[in-house]
Parts: structure tokens; sequence; C-alpha cells
């Protein structure tokens, strides 16, 4: 990992101005600032969400078949098996080994009676019935079937029609051998078969039972690459799930799994007994759902590179609402910024527009994207420490994403220290971006706001902020609307401070800030340095929200909290798009086709031969 002390302003790069242009930042830029800003990079920028989907809870239990060496029998059990769904209130269940007369004749009525519909088949004459139970209050079963994975081994699988959102989904369950790693494997590819098979509509699929199989085996895998399925319960992060009738759990065998076009915002394993007595051998499993935050990825070729000292940016350079992709590297092209302009389908142009008069082959230069003239398009703004007395310079949008040959200086605001970050966002919500100048040994820390003026200045009049002030180094700024009302508000994270919380402040809209205690509290916190925060509005209501993302953590999991009118955050809500345990990964967040909704990139110099991804925000 690169630690480069002279490439000082990766997170100032990164903190982008304007709330109509968000340019987002690059894990490069963040390798090379942890030896000053502690690995973590402030970006602005914008999201889609499924705040007001209902969740969808699945609920998966193998209920141990009748056993004289059980503890109780099934009759004796069937009560305690009631009572966990009645506790848990699934929307989607599924069992096995449900296989006792006795128990179906009971269980069923009575599952009749919470509202529950059944699906369910005994002629395929091996194994025991893989039974999937749904609320038919709230879904439509449309079509079913059961498939033979193995000697003695079944599943079953069904299309049922969200009544409450008209969404359809394929649900499975399935029992795979116990005693049989071979056998497994081909319950496993028989599976994955049988799931392309049926599911014909490329329908949203949920995936579960017990597996009998560990977190890392061969059919498992076989079963997540087949079908590109995430298991809501972690994998290795995940709980036990089989206890043998003792307090202590032995093994991860069942599972519940989802393909990428869903999310999910929670999951448990469920180790309620009654009265001392365990309902099973196993403990049930639980995950909630919520349709997907984005779509599948578009493959972005123009642009690329395989070069981890390259930079990217977002942000609409010719205004026409989508968001364009701007390159830069120190040793290409002669230093020239290359701008992509979108095409608004996740691609863009083949033939870049090179801005000759912003090139620069020093490694310290800084580039920012916002519109600082109000215009509607992203200006380019350059800074170098060791440059033009450390002045920023203006280079105003033009047309057909180029950018103006003359430079607009900026003496206000100046600094040739290395450790100076700058940000530009529109603080006062006059539509134009603002510059803002933090630098923790000067002004005992505050943030110091220059408001743009007219034409590419900025004022000379300095408005210090003593809200939200840090003098601890790797503090970082974001700079977003989170409250919606227009003004970029500042947000502030130091993983030593505050209890890893970012602290909230909302606009003044003077250039000062209050602190907001309901935003500050509400949402993911983090201690630790390889955290990544963003700031965005992800479904296009105005409000940013906010987004985690640690690569060692949660399988690489982006995690998005939704900001809410009552100024607070709500979620998580985990994502399974472009996912990565890859520090070198970079994730940027710009509405790429216009819609009003920032879309994810994600960027892996070493992966996709250098392409970018971009999945469409739903």
């Amino acid at each position: 990992m690169k630690k480069n002390n002279t490439n000082f302003s990766k997170a100032a790069a990164c903190s982008l101005g304007g709330l109509l242009f968000f340019s987002s930042c690059q894990k490069s830029q963040l390798n090379e600032l942890k030896a000053i800003n502690n690995g973590n990079l402030p970006v602005t920028s914008k999201f889609s969400a499924t705040e007001t989907t209902p969740e969808i809870r699945v609920l998966s239990f193998n209920v141990r078949h009748n056993d004289a060496s059980d503890p109780q029998s099934i009759t004796e059990r069937q009560g305690n098996i009631r009572q966990i769904i009645v506790d848990n209130n699934p929307d989607i269940f599924g069992m096995q080994e449900f296989s006792d007369n006795s128990f179906e004749t009971w269980f069923i009525p009575q599952m009749a009676s919470l509202g529950y519909g059944v699906y369910y088949d005994e002629s395929a004459g091996m194994g025991t019935p893989k039974v999937i139970f749904y609320k038919t209050n709230r879904f439509t079963m449309q079509s079913s079937g059961t498939v033979v994975l193995g000697p003695t081994n079944t599943g079953t699988w069904a299309k049922l029609l969200d009544n409450t959102t008209s969404l359809r989904y394929f649900v499975s369950n399935s029992h795979w051998q116990f005693d049989s790693q071979p056998v497994r494997m081909q319950n496993s590819q028989a599976l994955v078969a049988a799931v392309n098979q049926y599911n014909t509509e490329n329908l949203p699929e949920i995936v579960f039972g017990d597996f009998n199989a560990q977190p890392g085996a061969d059919e498992i895998n076989n079963l997540k690459s087949g079908l590109d399925l995430v298991d809501a319960l972690g994998d290795t992060d995940g709980d036990l799930t089989f206890h043998g009738w003792t307090a202590t759990g032995t093994g991860k065998i069942d599972w519940i799994m989802s393909d990428r076009s869903m999310s999910f915002t929670s999951w448990k394993v469920i180790t309620t007994s009654y009265n001392g007595f365990w309902p099973s051998d196993h403990w049930p499993v639980m995950a909630n759902f919520v349709p997907g935050i984005f779509g599948g990825a578009h493959a972005d070729a123009n642009g690329k590179s395989v070069n981890a000292n390259t930079k990217f940016w977002f942000a609409d350079i010719n205004g026409d609402g989508k968001a364009d992709k701007v390159y830069w590297n120190s040793t290409y092209d002669s230093g020239r910024p290359q701008i992509f302009l979108s095409n608004g389908d996740g691609t863009f142009a083949s033939a870049a527009v090179v801005h000759t008069a912003g090139a620069s082959t020093s490694t310290t230069t800084r580039y920012y994207y916002a519109d600082v003239n109000g215009d509607g398009k992203a200006d380019e703004i350059l800074w170098d420490p060791t440059l033009n007395s450390g002045h920023t310079r203006v280079y105003l949008a033009t047309t057909n994403g180029n950018f103006s040959s003359a430079v607009i200086d900026n003496p206000e605001g100046t600094s040739v220290g290395t450790t100076t970050i700058y940000s530009f966002a529109d603080v006062n919500g006059d539509g134009k971006a603002d510059k803002i100048y933090w630098n923790g040994t000067v002004d005992s820390g505050h943030t110091r706001v220059y408001l743009a003026t007219s034409n590419g200045n900025f004022s000379g009049t300095v408005v210090s902020g003593a809200e939200g002030a840090s003098t601890t180094g790797g503090s970082v700024f974001y700079y977003a609307d989170v409250n919606g009302d227009g003004k970029a508000d500042k947000i502030l994270w130091q993983p030593t401070l505050n209890s890893g919380k970012p602290a909230v402040f909302l606009s003044d809209g003077d250039g000062t800030f209050t602190s907001s205690t309901s935003f500050t509290d509400a949402g993911a916190s983090s201690a630790s340095s390889a955290t990544v925060f963003y700031f965005t509005d992800v479904n296009g209501d105005g409000r940013a929200d906010k987004i985690y993302w640690n690569p060692g953590n949660y399988l690489g999991k982006l995690k998005i909290y939704y900001a809410t009118a009552a100024n607070t955050f709500d979620g998580p809500y985990y994502s399974l798009r472009g996912t990565s345990q890859s520090g070198d990964t970079d994730f940027f967040f710009a509405d790429l086709n216009g819609d009003g909704k920032n879309d994810q990139t994600r960027w892996n110099y070493a992966e996709n031969s250098g392409e970018l991804r971009n999945y469409f925000a739903k």
C-alpha cells in the first residue's frame, strides 16, 4: 500500500462541490492518503432506495423427524415448533424433515388458522417433503413444483406474487444428503440446474434449506457461483445452526441465500427454547429481504485503467443531467484530464474530450469538479500547494464536456500546506458550490467557508465555523444535504473521536452549521480507519443517505442508511451489488442516467482488465 505524504489531498479531491454535481473518490486515492488521513475519504453523491417497500421475512427450519432416541417425540415438540412461527411471524417459511404424518395432519391446519397457504408434494416418493408456507394475505402462489436432487433428495420451488408490491419471487427449499459429500455436490448441481430451468422469467431468487454443508464447502461454492447467491447469514461470519439438542452449536449447515437482485436488512439464528426443551435439534434461521437497491452491472470499458494511480471523478460536465466521467493520471497524455460523456445507459463515449489547459504532470495536483458559477455544469478546480502560491484555480465548463482555456485565479483561502483539505459544496443553497478549507493546525481546526460569488470567484470574507471543528489528524469532512433543504450540510468523522460516529452539522445557510444529535446518533459508526463512509441521495428524495463500507466486514457489502424527514438515518440495508473485500476497490456514486437517483460505480484496477462496473439505482 502506497504512503506518499506529498499526495496529501486525496480526501479533498473527493469532497465534491455543489448539490447538483457530485464526483466520487477512488481507493487508489485512499491508499496514498492513509499516512495523512487514516485512509478515509469524503464523498458526496446520490443513490436509490426501497425504504417504503415492506420487508419479506423468510425463515428456514429443519424440524427433525420423529426419533425414539430424542429427548421428546415430535408430538411433544409440535407446540414449540408452532410457537417458533408465532413468535417470529415469517411471511415465507420452509421446513425440512416434514415427514411424520401425524405432525403434518396437525401442523398444516394450525398454519392455515394463522393465515398461511402451503405447497408440498409427497408424490416424488423419496426423502421427506420440502414444504413452503406463505402468508396468503401477502402472497399469491402462481406456480410450484418438486424436483429430484439425488438418490433420496428432493427440493421444492414456488413462484410467489407479492400482493403489496406486484413484485414476483422464485423461492426454493431443499434438504441435502447428510452423510456423503459427493451426493451433496450432486444435490447442489441439480438444484442449480432446476432453478435455472424453472425460473425462466429471471425472477429474484431466495434459496434456503438444510444443506448439511459448512461454509467454504465445494457444494456451497457451486451453489453460490451457479446462481450468483449471497448468504444472508454471513458465511463464516454467521452463527452456528445445528446444536444436536445441546445449548452449544456444532455447525453451520442451514442456509438462507438470495441472488444479488435482492437486499436484506437483518438476519438471525433463533436459539429459543421453551421450558428447557428445544423445538428441534436445529435452530431455525431467518432473514428479512427487500428488493435490491441497484440493478445489474453495466460493463464500462471506455476510460478504463489498470493503473492504481489513476483518478476518477463523476460530475455533469455538459449540463444534460447525467454525470460524466473524468479520468486523470499524471503520467498519461501529458497529464491532461480526459472527459468521457455519459451515454445514459451505463456506458460512456468512446472518444474523450481532452482539457489541455488543465493539464498537470505533478502528483501533488488536486482536481475537483463542482458547479461554482451556478450554470448547471460542473466546473474544474485545480489546486497544487507547490504551484501558484497555493491558490485554487477555476476553469469554467463551456460546451460539449469541455472547459475554458482561461483560468480564474482564487487568491482567497490559499494554502501551501500539504495537510490542507479543500471541499466544494453549496452550503447556502444558491446553486453555486462554495469553497471550504480545513487544516487542523490553522484557526483552531475550524472549517473556513468562502461563499461563491460569480464567474468562478469566491468571497474574500471567510466564515470561520467553530461547530464541527477538529484539530485531530485524519479528520474527514463530507458535505451533502442530509435534511433535504437544498443546502449542503457538514459531516465530520474521525475514527478516534465521538465514539466513531460521523457527526452531522446542519447548514445554517450562511457558511455556519448547527449540530444535529439525531442524525449523529443514527446509523453506522466505526472506529476503524479501514472504513469508508459516503453520503449520497440513494432514493432521489433530496436527502443524502449514509453508506458504510469496510472491505473486512460483512463480506464487503455496502450498508445503506436512508435519511428520513425526522432527521435520522434508517437502516441498515445490505446491498449485494458490487460487493468487495479488496482494499483496492473504489466506489463512486453519481446519477449516470439522469433519473434523479445516484448510481453505483465500482472500480478495482486489478480486476476486469481495469474496466469499471456501473449499477443503476432502482
